[in-house]
């Protein structure tokens, strides 16, 4: 006997709802074909983003005394200084941004793109790090999170190991956040392919 159209849409609807049951339980079949939530890359993504809010905000409080601290380490030369003022602003942009990286995006090329450019970021910031002396460092400090940054630990003989232990971590979090993606989509494709076969 053919479906009516209304029989053709109370399937359409049970079929969108995740095969609900009368009774109000869940299909197991629709549970096991749920797309995964990624929830490990997305808190990943979180930290990453409260980390660039907040250094962009530490910098965007007080412009001058950043400015001051990138002239006392003495790296770049001084036809740059008038990029920094930028440095605050993009930060936030970033970490704004990463907010949709890590609703909808985590999955595709801009997202993925974005946590690449984040990453290398944090690379490139150790790397400037390593320009600066000891001494300097210890005086002035990095100026990336005004206040946290001069908690050391004690560690004062090598002032660089808080620095170079938190971007360690943060490169480590934008690892995951980019690999545990495809490796949980590819968990997902096997299981789908398998469900599919039976």
């Amino acid at each position: 006997m053919r479906d009516t159209p209304i029989t053709e849409i109370t399937k359409d609807i049970s079929n969108g709802m995740g095969g609900a049951s009368v009774g109000g339980g869940v299909d197991a079949s629709a549970e096991r074909h749920r797309a995964p939530r990624m929830i490990v890359p997305r808190v990943c993504v979180g930290i990453i983003m409260v980390m660039w809010v907040l250094a962009g905000f530490s910098k965007v409080s007080d412009m001058n005394a950043f400015v001051d601290t990138v002239t006392e380490h003495a790296v770049l030369p001084q036809s740059m200084y008038g990029l920094m003022w930028w440095v605050g602003p993009g930060e936030l942009v970033l970490g704004l941004i990463l907010v949709f990286v890590m609703g909808s995006e985590l999955t595709k090329f801009f997202g993925r793109l974005v946590l690449v450019f984040s990453m290398l970021s944090i690379i490139g910031f150790s790397y400037y790090l390593s320009l600066v002396s000891d001494a300097v460092l210890l005086e002035s400090g990095c100026g990336c999170l005004e206040g946290l940054e001069r908690i050391n630990f004690g560690m004062k003989d090598n002032v660089r190991s808080v620095h170079y232990a938190r971007n360690g971590v943060l490169v480590v979090l934008h690892l995951i956040a980019l690999i545990a993606p495809v490796l949980i989509m590819r968990s997902y494709s096997r299981k789908m392919a398998a469900d599919a076969q039976d």
